[in-house]
C-alpha cells in the first residue's frame, strides 16, 4: 500500500490508555485530524501524517513521556507493516529480513523513511519521518524503533542487546524503559535514529520463515516495478538522509549509491517533477528544525551535521525556510 496513508491498527490500543489518563480519546484524535473511527477499527486508511501528530499530541495531553514505547509493548511488526510482511518472511536470516524492510520500506508508507548500512562488522537500522512529515517525531521514532526492535529480538538469544541504540532527541529524565527495551548502551542528541545490529543477531535465523524467491516476491508487490520510478524521490532522500552527517552528499554521490547514473537519476527524480537540489534542501530543513527544537547540540554543531561550511551559511538557509532566526526558534524546553 504505497503512499501517505497507514492502516488504523497502528493505534490499537491507544483509546483506552487516553482513558487511563483521564483524557478524551476522540478530542485527541480530532486534534490530531484523525477520525474518532480509526481508533475502534485496525482496518482504516489514515494519514502517517495525521499518526505522527497524534502520538505527538497524545504524550503532551496525556503526560506519558513515553507514550510511543508505551504503544510498542505487544505490538508486532508484522501486524503493522501488512503485506510488506509478506516479502519479509521469505528472509532466510535477521540480517536480510532488515534489508528488506529498509529497501523496501515505501511498500508500507511513504510518511518515513528507513536506512540499512554495514557498519563495524554489524550494520545500522535507522528510520526517520519523511520531510515535511512532523515537526516532532519524537514519539513515533521511539515507536517504530521499539517495534522493530522487538521483531529482531524474538529471533535472536535471550541475552542479545543492541550494540548501540540513537536517538535524535534530548534524553528523558527517567531513563527505565529505554533501558529496558533497548538495553544501556542509549545515546541521545544523535544525528540519527538507529539501531546497531552486530553480526550475531544479522546472521540469526528468521523463525518461521517460508523461504522462497524474494526477488518474485518483491516484483508481485511492486506490481512489476510500477513502482520504482515514482519511490525515486524517496529513495533520494533516504540516501541523502544517510550520507548527510558522515560523507560527500551531491548528486554524484546518492547516483553511485543507487547503482544509477547522474543522468538517469536526474531522469526519474524529472519524471517525479522532481529535483535533487528541491530534496537535499528539503531534508537539511526538516533536520534543522527538528535538532534545535527537540536536541540539545549547538547551532554550530548543526550546521556541521548538516554539511555547511558554518553557523551563517546555516543561518541565512534557515531564514530562507522559515523566515525567522535559529535563535528565535530554539527556545528553553522542559524535559518531561
Amino acid at each position: 500500500m504505497p503512499g501517505t496513508l497507514v492502516r488504523s491498527i497502528i493505534l490499537s490500543g491507544a483509546a483506552q490508555k487516553i482513558r487511563e489518563s483521564g483524557k478524551r480519546p476522540g478530542a485527541i484524535a480530532a486534534a490530531a485530524g484523525i477520525p474518532a473511527a480509526a481508533l475502534r477499527d485496525a482496518d482504516l486508511l489514515i494519514s502517517g501524517r495525521a499518526v505522527i501528530r497524534f502520538f505527538d499530541i497524545a504524550a503532551r495531553t496525556c503526560r506519558r513521556r513515553n507514550w510511543g514505547l508505551e504503544m510498542s509493548a505487544g505490538t508486532r511488526l508484522a501486524a503493522v507493516i501488512g503485506p510488506l510482511w509478506v516479502l519479509l518472511r521469505n528472509a532466510r536470516t535477521v540480517g536480510e529480513m532488515c534489508e528488506d524492510l529498509a529497501r523496501n520500506y515505501d511498500l508500507y508508507s511513504s510518511a518515513a523513511l528507513m536506512s540499512f548500512e554495514s557498519s563495524g562488522g554489524g550494520a545500522i537500522l535507522g528510520w526517520s519521518a519523511a520531510s515535511g512529515q512532523a515537526d516532532n517525531e519524537v514519539q513515533i521514532a521511539e515507536f517504530a524503533l521499539a517495534t522493530v526492535l522487538g521483531e529482531v529480538r524474538s529471533h535472536g538469544p535471550p541475552d542479545w542487546t543492541p550494540t548501540a541504540v540513537w536517538f535524535r532527541h534530548e534524553a528523558p529524565r527517567d531513563l527505565r524503559t529505554h533501558r529496558r527495551l533497548f538495553g544501556p548502551n542509549l545515546h541521545f542528541n544523535s544525528d540519527r535514529n538507529a539501531i546497531h545490529l552486530d553480526g550475531r543477531i544479522l546472521g540469526r535465523p528468521l523463525r518461521g520463515n517460508r523461504p522462497g524467491n524474494r526477488t518474485l516476491v518483491r516484483n508481485i508487490l511492486r506490481n512489476e516495478e510500477g513502482v520504482l520510478v515514482t519511490a525515486a524521490p524517496l529513495q533520494v532522500e533516504g540516501i541523502v538522509r544517510t550520507l548527510l552527517p558522515f560523507a560527500p552528499c551531491g548528486i554524484k554521490d546518492v547516483a553511485v549509491a543507487m547503482g544509477l547514473s547522474v543522468r538517469s537519476l536526474q531522469e526519474r527524480l524529472k519524471a517525479s517533477d522532481q529535483s535533487f537540489r528541491s530534496i537535499k534542501d528539503a531534508v537539511r530543513c526538516d533536520l534543522a528544525g527538528k535538532y534545535l527544537k527537540h536536541s540539545e547540540m549547538s547551532a554550530t554543531q548543526i550546521a556541521g551535521l548538516l554539511a555547511y561550511s558554518d553557523l551563517s551559511s546555516l543561518s541565512r538557509s534557515f531564514r530562507r525556510w522559515h523566515d525567522r532566526s535559529v535563535r528565535a526558534t530554539r527556545r528553553p524546553r522542559e524535559k518531561a
